[in-house]
Parts: structure tokens; C-alpha cells; sequence
């Protein structure tokens, strides 16, 4: 999930907030007590100012952290005084790194304070490291991109200066903890060396992932789970899906895997989970699910389901049609855009059991795991090359004209596009993003 996914501020003098959580999914974690002790560690030491999370795509950093926020808040935050968690966007070519900073930086200026900050970069850098400074506090920054630089920051690219800035501002000196989740290892200085914890997170055991396999629903003696969690090398979302698979397609059975080549790759990032991905868009050929997993895999971030019905429903809506240039309608997914609320519901919550599509807690809005996303994009540019690459600018723009035709307050509006998931399981169960957690509502 791109942006704030868990937000909390004790109030020292006053009680007039009511915290809600979602249950915790430490139960469901399987492999990964002593990272989560590692952790509990990290914060209670006051020498270490930065905890630096390593590891391959798909490996369990979001799983681990959503877990470890979990017991956090059921212990009252364990003396934190202010908790800020962000999830920056897969980074791409075409990513402007300045911006990706900057909106992050902005953001947490408006959320430590309602005051007025300087507009000049620089300036709103030295406020938010003093800010953070201040009290005891936890900020997680996952999927963190990965800059190549030193802590010191010296001779730095101008688009990653901010970030380099920020961390060495809390690699000095912070009374809290910084988190930081990323897939490179950060390289740093001598100096600040001391107050940074390097950990790299491994991939489950044998036994860890055949009690992941088993879990997911998998019937099989033993020997043949411990057999296929070897094969994916403890592979954590690799193994989440093929049991998954396996689950739905099979009952559980261990069948249909002729066709998934087994052999051990832990060197190239997402080749275990691409392999899990064939077998699925083969067994969702022709079906609408794979559509929606098509539509979601093009959007550069999470979309809510208005959004969706927005979208699909443009292309034949003759009133929203004519704002469209011709090259601009994508007529492949036009079968989505035929299913009723109740048919796409359906469609939705079976995606949402496989575990190929996550969601807000809060919002709803609509995700996928970046490995995921990364081979159904592939897919869909080889199978619909007519679809535009700039999907999102025409997500964007039918979203503009229809609140200009019909506002969100329309009743017409509510009732085309809200739509009910009454029988999904908890989102703590079924994202692997890390979702808002946290939900602060004052006292009427």
C-alpha cells in the first residue's frame, strides 16, 4: 500500500482519543519469532537510531513489520510517543525521486504539525528532523528505494539528497527508532556505523515453509511439503501462493505442478513467485478475475472501487465517452464493465481468498504485491498491446469529469458505485501491504 499506513500520537495531557486496531496478524506469521525479538530489541536500545530491514522482494519484510505493529499497539506502543509509518512506490526509470521524497517529507511536516512550514526544501528538511527529534519516535519507512549512496551524503545526485539528509539527521541522533524496510543494504559511514542495525531477513526453513504450505490449505504427507518448500527455497510469497493454488485449483491436493518447473534459483529476485504466476494465468484464462488482476497490475498505485466502476464504466457510457479520445478506450476490458455489483464482488472476493489481490483496511483501495504486479504488466502488454500505457492519466481523467457531472454527494453516484463485501476475510489476513492499521477517531 503506497503512502500512510498506520499513524498514532499520544496525547500527554488528554485522553480524548479512541484507538481501534484490526487483529493482529502475528498468529498467521509463521518463521519469524526471533526477527520479531530482533525488533523489540532494536526499539528498547537506546544506542541503535536506525533498524535497516534487508531483504529480496516477496521475502516477508511487510508481513514481519505489519506483525511487529501489531504487538506494538497491543502493548500500548511501549512508550512511544508518536508512531509514523509510510510506504514509498515501486521505483521505476520514469520514477522523479525528488518528488517521491518530497511528498513524503511533506506529508509528515502537516502530520507532526498543524503549523505552517517553510516552503524551501532545505528548510522543511531541518524542521522534520527536529520535529521527529523531539519525542520519542517510531517511524517505519517501507519498501524503501534503494539511492546507492553513503550516510555522510557527500557528492550526492540532487534527487536523493533529501533522503540521505533525513537519515543522517537520524542516524545522529534520535531518542526513538527509524525502520526502514528496503531490498539493498544501505551503505554506512564509520561514524554513524554504531547506531545502525544492519539485519538481513532470511527465507523460511524447510519445516517453516511446509508449515507455511499446510497453513494455505495444502493436504500432503510431510516429506512432500518439506520437498516443495525446498524447491521454492523458503521462498515466503512464492509458497503463499502455490498453496494458495493448490487450495483452490486442487483442493489441496498436490497436483497440477507438471507444468511449474521445480529447481532452486534464490539468486534472481521473483523468478520463484513468476513460475506461481504462470500456473495461475493459466488456470484463470478467460475468466474475469484475470481481467481485474490485468487492470490492477497497469495503475502505479492502489485504486479504490469507485475508482474501478469509474473506469470500466467509461467505456460505455455514451455521457463520460465523449470526453475520451478514441485511442483511449480499452475495449479488452469491457467484460468487467458488463458485471453487475454482485458479479464483481464475487470476482473480487475470490481474488482476495487467493491472495492475489490486497486492500486498505481503511480505504478499500485495491493492491497487489509488486512481484505480482511486475509479471501480469508484462502480460498484459504482450496480450492487449492496445491498452495505453498511461492507464492511470485515464483513470485520473474520468475521475475528473464525473465528480464534475456527478458529484461524490450524488445519490445516483452512491448508488451506482458503492459496492458490499460482507464475507471477506480480515484485511490483516489477506494483505500482504501494509495497510492502515491504525484508526484514530475522537470522542463525540
Amino acid at each position: 500500500m503506497i503512502g500512510v499506513f498506520i499513524t498514532f500520537w499520544r496525547q500527554q495531557k488528554s485522553k480524548n482519543q479512541t484507538v481501534y486496531c484490526h487483529d493482529s496478524v502475528k498468529a498467521s506469521l509463521i518463521g519469524r519469532q526471533n526477527d520479531l525479538k530482533l525488533l523489540n530489541q532494536a526499539w528498547d536500545d537506546d544506542a541503535k537510531n536506525l533498524f535497516v530491514l534487508t531483504a529480496l522482494g516477496g521475502t516477508g519484510k511487510t508481513s514481519l513489520l505489519q506483525a511487529w505493529l501489531s504487538d506494538m499497539e497491543k502493548r500500548d506502543w511501549r512508550g512511544a510517543d508518536r508512531v509514523l509509518g509510510w510506504s514509498f512506490p515501486d521505483v521505476s526509470e520514469e520514477t522523479d525521486m525528488q518528488t517521491l521524497a518530497y511528498e513524503f517529507i511533506e506529508h509528515a511536516l502537516r502530520w507532526f504539525s498543524n503549523d505552517r512550514f517553510p516552503k524551501n526544501p532545505l528548510e522543511q528538511l531541518a524542521l522534520l528532523g527536529k520535529l521527529i527529534q523531539r519525542h520519542r519516535t517510531l517511524l517505519v519507512l517501507d519498501n524503501f528505494p534503494n539511492l546507492n549512496y553513503r550516510l555522510e551524503g557527500d557528492q550526492q545526485p540532487q534527487n536523493t539528497q533529501a533522503l540521505v539528509n533525513l537519515l543522517n539527521c537520524l542516524a545522529a541522533y534520535n531518542p526513538g527508532l527509524c525502520v526502514i524496510a528496503t531490498r539493498e543494504p544501505l551503505a554506512a559511514c564509520d561514524v554513524l556505523q554504531p547506531a545502525i542495525l544492519q539485519y538481513v531477513l532470511g527465507d523460511l526453513s524447510v519445516q517453516e515453509g511446509a508449515d507455511l504450505l499446510a497453513q494455505q490449505g495444502v493436504q500432503a504427507l510431510p516429506e512432500v511439503l518439506q520437498k516443495l518448500a525446498y524447491s521454492f527455497c523458503g521462498h515466503a510469497l512464492s509458497l503463499s501462493l502455490l498453496g494458495s493454488y493448490l487450495a483452490h485449483a486442487h483442493h489441496g491436493k498436490v497436483r497440477g505442478l507438471e507444468s511449474i518447473l521445480l529447481w532452486r534459483d534464490s539468486e534472481r529476485e521473483g523468478l520463484q513467485t513468476r513460475r506461481i504466476m504462470a500456473v495461475f494465468e493459466h488456470w484463470l484464462w478467460k475468466t474475469p478475475e484475470l481481467l481485474l488482476l490485468y487492470l490492477i497490475s497497469l495503475l502505479d498505485r492502489p485504486v479504490t472501487q469507485q475508482e474501478l466502476f469509474i473506469l470500466l464504466n467509461s467505456q460505455r457510457q455514451p455521457w463520460l465517452k465523449r470526453w475520451l479520445k478514441a485511442e483511449e478506450t480499452l475495449d479488452a476490458l469491457v467484460p468487467l464493465s458488463r458485471l453487475s455489483i454482485r458479479e464483481f464482488s464475487k470476482v473480487q472476493r475470490r481474488l482476495y481468498h487467493m491472495h492475489l489481490l490486497t486492500a486498505s483496511p481503511m480505504t478499500g483501495a485495491l493492491d497487489t504485491h509488486p512481484l505480482i504486479r511486475t509479471h501480469f504488466r508484462e502480460r498484459v502488454k504482450v496480450r492487449f498491446p492496445e491498452i495505453p500505457a498511461k492507464l492511470q492519466g485515464l483513470l485520473e481523467h474520468c475521475v475528473q469529469k464525473i465528480s464534475v457531472v456527478l458529484p461524490p454527494s450524488s445519490t445516483a453516484f452512491k448508488k451506482k458505485k458503492k459496492i458490499a463485501l460482507p464475507d471477506l476475510p480480515s484485511p490483516q489476513q489477506t494483505t500482504r501491504s501494509l495497510g492502515v492499521i491504525l484508526v484514530q477517531k475522537k470522542k463525540k
